[in-house]
Parts: structure tokens; sequence; C-alpha cells
């Protein structure tokens, strides 16, 4: 029987306007240029940054774990072009860094989710679990909260501060240890095929993969949060 249920945040519960994140880049990019009195020819190396940056959260590994915390992207972006802020000129760039979603944020990705929340938290715990890019878990703690859906969770997890990521299972397992409930008692719904249904299974926890807009590739699937509830009784709580 399942007891406690984990969600992913990105792309399953909230989702970016179109363009948002390059122009939150073009945004921390001029900040930085002009933060470090940079030439313009420094754009197109940050810019080369921010896309090898994308790549390695979508495809996260031991060998890209500078990406876990912005602290360490910027580090290793001002070790890639040579640049060497001071303490007040990182702070500052930090700052802006991780609090440019304020001003332009994620939406909700479908209409009265906190309707699908509530009735979900009526019969489990809930437990947020997310990778965070260049937005840490502070910054997103804000965002729920502006969006009404903070208070849903039990507990929130977000990479940057247990200083690891999906799809590693001890992530998951967290969760679990949390609320002393086994990993076959928990079910985790995200996007990702790879982050998400992979690494839910490599703790053995029960996936379910959140497809509002694609095409089956694993099952169970859902198109919408509000299928959840009948995805779980078929698949994970059968007696």
């Amino acid at each position: 029987m399942i007891k406690l249920v984990t969600l992913d945040l990105w792309d399953t519960l909230i989702i970016d306007k179109k363009d948002n994140e390059r122009e939150r880049d073009l945004k921390r990019t001029d900040f930085i240029v002009k933060t470090l009195n940079l030439s313009d020819e420094y754009r197109g190396k940050i810019t080369d940054h921010f896309n090898e940056l994308d790549k390695s959260l979508k495809y996260p590994s031991e060998e890209n774990e500078w990406t876990i915390t912005p602290q360490a992207q910027l580090q290793h972006l001002f070790t890639a072009i040579n640049a060497y802020p001071s303490d007040e000129q990182f702070l500052s760039i930090l700052k802006f860094y991780t609090e440019c979603d304020l001003d332009n944020p994620p939406v909700l990705i479908e209409n009265d989710i906190n309707i699908c929340l509530e009735k979900l938290k009526e019969n489990y715990k809930l437990v947020l679990i997310s990778n965070t890019g260049r937005t840490p878990g502070r910054v997103l703690r804000e965002i729920l909260k502006e969006l009404k859906i903070l208070n849903y969770f039990d507990m929130l997890i977000f990479s940057d501060e247990v200083k690891m990521r999906k799809p590693e299972p001890k992530i998951f397992l967290t969760a679990c240890e949390a609320f002393h409930v086994l990993p076959e008692e928990t079910m985790h719904v995200g996007d990702s095929m790879l982050i998400d249904f992979n690494g839910a299974l490599s703790a053995k926890v029960n996936p379910v993969l959140y497809l509002p807009n694609g095409n089956s590739i694993a099952t169970p699937f859902i198109r919408s949060l509000f299928e959840l509830k009948d995805s779980m009784g078929k698949y994970y709580d059968k007696d």
C-alpha cells in the first residue's frame, strides 16, 4: 500500500513560460559582464557555459557535480573564462544569478493543481524532490509560496541543499527514511525517464511518468496529475 508520494518540481508541478530561462540568462550575462567590467567578447563564453550547464543538468553524472550548487556553477564559469571576481563581486553576482526567477517566475503546469495536491494530502505524506539548477531551494520556496502550493508538502528536498540529486537512489530514500516508510510503500511522480522514472526504480520506489504532451514510453504514465489517484489504484494499491 502506498503511504508516501514524492513529486518532481520542474515540468511536473511548475513550468517556464516560453523563453523565460533564455531571457533570465541574458540578464545574468549582462550583470556578470557589467559587474566584472568585461568586454563584449565574454558574452559568447558565458553563453557557452549556460549551454554546458543545461546539458549537464539534463544528464547528471559524477563528472558534472559542479552543477549541484549555484556557487559551484559560477566558480566553474569564472575558471573557464579566466575571470577573478572579488568576494564582494562574487556575492553580488550570486545573488542576482539565483534570484532572477523572482522577477520572471514559472507558472503552475496545470490549472487547479492545488485541488489535486489537497486531495492527495488527505491520504498520503507528500514530499517534493527537486534537482535545482541556477535557482536554489531557498528561492524556489518563495516561488512555491507565491503559487500557493508550498504548504501541501510535508518535506522539501532540493539537490543544492542535500548535495545530491536524482537519479541517485539516496535522494529518494531520504524521503522514505524521514517518514519511516519503505521504498515499496512510496510512489514518485516526475517527467524525466532518466532522472525520475529510472531514478525511482533504482531506489526500489514505485515510479509514475508524467507526460502531459508526450506519448507513452513507460508504464505507468499519466497525462494529468488528476489521473494520479486512479493510476495508483491500478498499479500499486491493488490490495
